[in-house]
């Protein structure tokens, strides 16, 4: 890095906190900062941000990393931007401020506005150009909700006198003082219009969702050139050279740069993501959809597989059973019994992800005797959270036709040795934990390395993602998971038999 630019800042404005990152030229991670960021749920099925709070947050994160370092705005040569996608943001494109607060990925308004598209063609047809279901989760959705029901500012948007964006344009926006209005294919790929072979946006799927837009962000590579940061902010101007989805830049993160190689975010839920190469027409089956992870000189498209409970599987447990000490304390319970005994957990508190999709399935706890204790229903815990891996993971295989290497992980229940023992010899593959929690500040920094010419290329990145720790599986262990996860699977698809009934009975 020349003229006194030796460092790289990775930002990642989560759902529930801002992270921020700096690492050196050798990938060693120097300083990091975190806050956390509040949601409001006004009503059921509604989860809403300020979006004034992202940006304040990424620049205290910043600007926190720095003073830790003694460094000023100088020695940065580049920021990368990591967002939760599919998050709406709506501004006045004169005053810049938000005309409603930024619209969750999670939140589930604009559902009963989809009615009417839920017909076959029209899903075949979004899934082949976008490679997403039709799911208010998606960003086109919730535009489709201002347009039924806050018209007034559909009629802005339709005139340019408002601006609107995933997490990534917004604060790109804000940062350089409204000079560019931008994103990235990664990000644009979440919104449900853009059609992804093509990689640009397309009117006619704009059209199918009755949106009238005067402008939409203009595409740019991930890593490049976004602009610089407004004096205001830091002192001095920082260029803006990456800019990625959150999942994205954690598989960017883990050097998952070929095909085929994977990596598991263990957070509240589970994020399974697979480099699927440069083909957009790689075949996504099991609930698994088709996204692009990030584009240089092309795209790179990846696979993604959702587990809506994972980690919240044992903070669930940890207060329904009266256990001090949260999830640690769930696993140290369970490494007490060794064994479920018989006892099956599905955990579709708020329904079933991939690979069944199935939003109106309910938990299901079967196999309990007066025997079980608490333990026993911990252990049952633990099981369900790695069969849901297990079952994303057989998706990824018959989606690809191909075997699946080293498993790459991260997140909080990865620094469990028992809970990731206990995957590894589920899955009958290695696991390779990260070095750092944050992988995804750390992938926003590499692009934002990239795009500043700090390396040249990916291939000059990959001895910087080597893992603290690899796990092993068991191969002893094999029968024993396969009879418990056939147990499970034959629970699952008993608990969708139940609701199947239901949903047909008079």
């Amino acid at each position: 890095m020349g003229d006194g630019r030796d460092i790289v800042i990775g930002i990642d404005q989560g759902t529930t906190n801002t992270k921020a990152v700096a690492i050196d030229r050798q990938g060693r991670v120097l300083g990091q900062a975190e806050r956390p960021i509040a949601s409001a749920s006004p009503r059921l099925g509604w989860v809403e941000q300020d979006p004034n709070a992202m940006l304040a947050n990424g620049v205290a994160c910043v600007g926190e990393v720095l003073a830790g370092l003694g460094r000023g705005p100088g020695s940065v040569a580049g920021l990368g931007i990591a967002n939760q996608t599919e998050t709406l943001v709506v501004w006045d494109s004169r005053t810049g401020e938000p005309v409603l607060p930024a619209i969750v990925w999670k939140c589930r308004r604009g559902d009963a506005e989809l009615a009417s598209l839920r017909r076959g063609e029209t899903v075949a047809l979004l899934r082949r150009k976008t490679g997403l279901d039709l799911d208010p989760t998606f960003t086109a959705a919730k535009l489709r909700w201002i347009a039924a029901h806050r018209p007034e500012i559909a009629a802005r948007l339709a005139t340019g006198d408002c601006l609107f964006g995933t997490v990534d344009v917004w604060l790109i926006w804000k940062l350089t003082g409204g000079a560019t209005y931008a994103t990235e294919p990664g990000n644009a790929s979440r919104t449900m219009l853009l059609d992804i072979a093509k990689a640009t946006w397309d009117p006619d799927l704009a059209a199918l969702f009755d949106l009238k837009l005067a402008r939409l962000p203009e595409l740019r590579p991930s890593a490049g050139a976004f602009g610089e940061t407004a004096r205001a902010f830091f002192g001095a101007a920082v260029p803006i050279t990456a800019a990625m989805g959150d999942q994205q830049a954690a598989l960017f993160g883990h050097g998952c740069f070929e095909p085929l190689q994977l990596k598991v975010t263990y957070g509240t839920g589970a994020f399974l993501w697979v480099n699927a190469g440069s083909d957009p027409a790689i075949e996504a089956t099991d609930g698994l959809i088709r996204t692009i992870a990030w584009s240089l000189d092309r795209p790179t498209y990846a696979l993604e597989g959702f587990v809506m409970y994972a980690g919240a599987i044992l903070d669930w447990l940890a207060t329904r059973l009266g256990i001090e000490g949260g999830g640690a304390a769930v696993v140290r319970e369970a490494r007490q019994a060794g064994l479920s005994d018989g006892v099956v957990l599905v955990p579709a508190f708020q329904g079933l992800a991939a690979p069944w999709w199935r939003p109106e399935v309910r938990a299901g706890l079967i196999g309990m005797t007066e025997a079980t204790t608490r333990a026993h229903l911990c252990h049952a815990g633990l099981e369900a959270l790695c069969y849901q891996i297990r079952a994303v993971l057989e998706g990824v295989r018959r989606s690809t036709g191909r075997p699946i290497g080293t498993v790459r992980i991260d997140g909080g229940p990865t620094r469990s040795d028992y809970l990731m023992q206990m995957q590894a010899n589920m899955l009958q593959q290695t696991l390779a934990a990260s070095a750092f929690d944050s992988m995804t500040p750390f992938g926003a920094a590499l692009m934002a390395g990239l795009g500043a010419g700090v390396w040249r290329d990916l291939g000059e990145l990959r001895s910087l993602v080597t893992p603290s720790r690899e796990i092993a599986p068991d191969p002893g262990e094999a029968a024993r998971w396969d009879r418990g996860y056939a147990d499970w699977r034959a629970a699952a698809e008993a608990l969708l038999g139940l609701y199947d009934r239901r949903r047909t009975a008079p």
